[in-house]
């Protein structure tokens, strides 16, 4: 099994290079024509010309969960739960975010992004629960943390390129590591998981120059396994649009939709983690 670093300060360091990003921006813009360009930049830049950028991203997200450990060597032994209505965690996630690309040439794409999704509550137990290798009983406060974190890596080649539309495939990999925390320190219980793992994934990228300031960009990364017992997806969507309001620097308003799942019925660690997060977001973008 794999284990991954635990990078929880990239979403604050992102927000504030893009802070200081902007204010640089600010302070140095030049004169500026009609349109808000000096005659002198030449071609006005957009996603199909940008050789790298750097988005910040603010996330709210809603998040549905469903959870169920399995003791040890028991597949399906666990109580099915659901992580916010039976759990106590949160519905509602506000969520920072960084995501890097670099073009290779013209046509090749390489982009880095990273989610995490960190709760903790405590809630009264309606029922009793097997979580595990312990069995909590009903009115007992269960302490649950369910830590999520997922870096991607997906290359893309450009299939069809034009001066506005640009379509491309390609692959990517998921690096996921989850942990799973239930205690209840009155009864001296605890049990904890941790799962972690490269998931390979098959990618579609779009972006569309609709003017000289506007752009929509799309993607897509999905992957679905179901093999000796296990099964597993992962799918990451997600589309917006952007503003160019300086050369190198453009605001944004977007949709993403997360979802990933794993149903393990084998000895060792069995267990089911589905997790879905989706919501509206707004972000600051740095090209060059």
């Amino acid at each position: 099994m794999l284990h991954f670093p635990r990078p929880r300060s990239l979403p604050a360091l992102g927000w504030s290079l893009a802070a200081g990003v902007v204010i640089t921006l600010l302070g140095t813009r030049p004169a500026a024509a009609a349109d808000g360009f000096s005659p002198h930049d030449g071609p006005m830049p957009d996603p199909i010309t940008d050789l790298f950028y750097m988005r910040a991203t603010y996330f709210q997200a809603t998040v549905r969960t469903v959870l169920r450990i399995d003791p040890t060597n028991q597949p399906s032994g666990g109580t099915e739960l659901s992580g916010e209505n039976d759990l106590g965690l949160a519905k509602k996630n506000p969520l920072g975010s960084l995501e890097l690309m670099f073009r290779i040439h013209e046509r090749n794409r390489v982009r880095v992004d990273y989610f995490q999704l960190n709760r903790s509550a405590t809630m009264p137990l309606a029922q009793t629960i097997v979580f595990g290798n312990e069995v909590f009983p009903a009115g007992s406060n269960l302490e649950t943390t369910l830590n999520l974190r997922i870096m991607g890596f997906t290359y893309t080649r450009a299939l069809i390129q034009t001066s506005r539309f640009e379509l491309g495939a390609g692959l990517g990999v998921h690096l996921i590591d989850s942990d799973v925390i239930g205690n209840d320190p009155q009864l001296f219980e605890r049990h904890e998981t941790s799962v972690a793992g490269a998931w390979p994934t098959i990618a579609l990228e779009t972006m569309w120059r609709i003017s000289s300031r506007f752009a929509f960009t799309g993607r897509a990364n999905y992957f679905g396994t179901n093999h000796d017992g296990f099964s597993g997806s992962l799918g990451n969507y997600h589309g917006d649009f952007q503003y160019r309001w300086a050369p190198n620097f453009a605001l944004g308003l977007g949709y993403t939709y997360w979802r990933i799942g794993a149903d393990s019925r084998t000895n060792g660690t069995p267990g089911r983690l589905t997790l879905a997060a989706q919501g509206p977001e707004a972000f600051v973008r740095v090209s060059f």
